[in-house]
Order: structure tokens, then sequence, then C-alpha cells
């Protein structure tokens, strides 16, 4: 069986209603998800692909674009200790930040005391921009820090 990650289906749902102005839920863009995984066995082959349900709404777009960000590695996302003191927003964003990658999302968590604060931080990458760069500038920077995506527990907790 074929396990199609959860971010390659939210690009599916937002090409077809981009492309295609096709509204379907995740589920019924299955198929669509699933042929890039498939490719070499359905070369010079006739294939037919049952798209259905649309049990969806505009409500989720953002939900399923986030998805597909994360799934392309543009959308990341952070827990670091933040320094309490005038100019460190803009020494990170100097520091950490390419010059085309932006912040999506700066939450403080818990404010710990007075020098530093638990701040979720979520950077959408310019294409350009590779992650390991930005995680190689983001550990200088926090030495202590968490990538989100790859601890579920908080990342379904504070995302």
């Amino acid at each position: 069986m074929l396990a199609i990650p959860e971010g390659k289906v939210a690009q599916a749902v937002l090409d077809l209603y981009t492309y295609e102005a096709i509204v379907a839920e995740p589920a019924g863009a299955m198929p669509i998800a699933s042929l890039d995984f498939m490719a070499s066995d359905i070369v010079g082959k006739n294939v037919v692909l049952v798209v259905s349900g649309g049990n969806n709404d505009i409500g989720r777009m953002q939900e399923m674009e986030q998805k597909a960000l994360m799934y392309k590695g543009r959308q990341q996302f952070y827990l670091v200790e933040f320094p309490q003191r005038p100019g460190a927003l803009r020494q990170f964003v100097n520091d950490v930040l390419g010059p085309n990658d932006d912040i999506t999302r700066f939450e403080y968590t818990k404010k710990i005391n007075s020098e530093t604060g638990s701040v979720m931080v979520g950077i959408l990458l310019d294409p350009v921009t590779k992650v390991d760069d930005l995680t190689a500038r983001l550990a200088a920077f926090f030495p202590k820090y968490i990538n989100l995506q790859e601890n579920t527990v908080l990342f379904n907790m504070l995302v």
C-alpha cells in the first residue's frame, strides 16, 4: 500500500481548486496526490482517476496551504528562547532569515523570566533558501531550539 504524505495531499487539493476549479476533500484528492509516486509505473499506459468528495470548505484552504508549504520544506516552525532586550527581533531578522524569507508567526508561549521568553516562530522560506542553511543560522543564534516539525506532540499543541 502506498503512503501519501499529508502535505502532498494538501497540495493536490489546492492544485485542483486553483487550476481546475474542482473542490475536493483530501480523501478525494488522494488519487491525484499519488501520481508522482507512481509515475514510472504508469508511463505509456491509460490511467483513469476518480476524484470524489466535495466535503471541503474554503475555511480549510489556509490549513491546506500551510501543509503543502511544509511538505515542500518552505514553511518551518520552531520553538526558541527569545532574548528580552531591545533590538533582539531586528538581530534575529538580520542574522537568521534570508533576504526574502518571512516571519509568518511570532507568538510568545510563555515568558520565563526577564531575560528570555519562549517563542513559537513560523518562517516562510524563499524558494531558493535551503532549510539546512536556515537551521545552521538558527542554531548559531539560538543554541537551544526545537524544530516543531520533528516533534509532532508539540507541533499539534502549538501550531
